[in-house]
């Protein structure tokens, strides 16, 4: 029993309170099969396997007794996971949310980046990558970027998320290529403003245009206006989506800038602004073709198919 644990440090590893592996052993039996010699509970590898996968079962929205019924099912006993160190039992700001919202939320506030990463592949695959955006991963930042806000702790727990979001956004696969040229031959481009480091929702636009087909060029995070300008230049793409998510204040500058080399191009370049950062820009919007509110507006609009009712 070298690698045994206590209930206080099998709590820990998983992210909940002892007194939930206290409840879950007295009321569903899913708990320790041994004890020290002085009779204490002690969590073996595999109990602690056992105890995870219902972690996991009840992130997804099992009911516990479900769950438990499942993970005490007769079959092969799970392997143990490597341990991840616990955020903090608080929850996010979600409000009203799904049962896979919920679970997403206690999986991240736990650091457990595989669930994380399993409910959103799940919901990519089952819903696409709009929806798994718009519905759970743009709230669940949000209200981790709340809980910041409010605490002015958990940023590991920020960080975690945002790089298992990126993960899940960049496996989004791409449809078998067309036999023909098409009309979206000519790329679209994809840049932040020069200050921007908040890049996550051009991800996301860059695997929904992927899982539609679309070609595109993604230039991320701080892209000097001179590097977007000499990129149209070189690609000539049909559009360009210039991103913006907290306002400064050469974000004008870099958005005419802009807006001269897409006028001038051989072949129409059609320039749009995204992200709420634009909203401080004044007459300076005057210079894009117009402003994409969400993904699925960006979509729409990018698939010429304009905005769906």
């Amino acid at each position: 029993m070298t690698d045994a644990l206590t209930p206080g440090a099998t709590a820990r590893l998983l992210g909940v309170a002892p007194t939930t592996l206290r409840s879950w052993d007295r009321r569903y039996g899913v708990g320790p099969r041994e004890r020290s010699p002085g009779g204490h509970r002690r969590y073996t590898p595999a109990d602690v396997a056992r105890l995870r996968e219902l972690c996991r079962l009840v992130g997804e929205g099992a009911p516990p007794a479900e769950a438990a019924r499942q993970v005490l099912a007769p079959g092969p006993t799970p392997l143990p996971a490597v341990p991840e160190p616990r955020a903090g039992g608080e929850g996010l700001p979600l409000g009203a949310a799904s049962l896979t919202l919920q679970g997403l939320a206690r999986a991240a506030m736990r650091m457990d980046s595989d669930l994380v990463e399993h409910l959103l592949q799940n919901a990519v695959e089952s819903q696409g990558t709009v929806a798994a955006w718009e519905d759970l991963a743009m709230p669940l930042l949000y209200g981790m970027g709340r809980k910041w806000e409010d605490t002015r702790r958990f940023v590991e727990v920020e960080h975690l998320l945002s790089w298992s979001v990126s993960s899940v956004l960049r496996r989004v696969p791409a449809p078998p290529p067309p036999r023909a040229p098409g009309v979206h031959d000519r790329p679209v481009l994809l840049a932040c403003v020069p200050h921007e480091m908040h890049s996550l929702p051009v991800e996301a636009l860059a695997a929904a245009l992927r899982e539609a087909g679309l070609a595109h060029r993604v230039l991320g995070a701080c892209t000097p206006a001179e590097a977007t300008v000499r990129a149209v230049r070189r690609i000539g793409p049909r559009a360009v989506v210039l991103w913006c998510h907290t306002s400064g204040e050469h974000d004008a500058e870099a958005l005419v800038s802009v807006a001269r080399v897409t006028v001038s191009a051989p072949e129409r370049t059609t320039l749009y602004t995204a992200g709420p950062g634009w909203r401080e820009a004044g007459s300076a919007l005057r210079f894009a073709d117009r402003h994409l509110g969400s993904l699925t507006e960006a979509v729409a609009v990018l698939r010429g198919r304009g905005v769906p009712a």
